[in-house]
């Protein structure tokens, strides 16, 4: 199963959306999860690569107990994670 949240119109940062899909998923306030963003990955980094990254643009990581893709238009998708899964995958198309 997947929630999705964010949209090409959203202007909120891709690090703010992804906190809150992943709150939401797991259960819980966006205020109250843990663990922070920071200890999977750098949030500012992360909404500059979004920001400055063509829509082809893929970003998969490992979220507390989520696995977690955002894509170059903003799109974020939260799921469960495989045992296939990485821990990170950054997959990034120049046109």
């Amino acid at each position: 199963m997947s929630d999705q949240v964010g949209s090409p119109d959203d202007r909120r940062p891709p690090s703010e959306r992804v906190v809150e899909a992943v709150a939401a998923a797991s259960g819980t306030s966006p205020l109250d999860f843990e663990p922070t963003l920071y200890d999977a990955v750098d949030p500012e980094a992360l909404d500059s690569l979004v920001r400055s990254g063509s829509d082809e643009l893929r970003i998969r990581f490992r979220y507390g107990d989520r696995s977690v893709l955002i894509t170059g238009n903003g799109r974020v998708d939260v799921s469960a994670p495989s045992e296939d899964d990485p821990s990170s995958e950054w997959i990034i198309f120049d046109e």
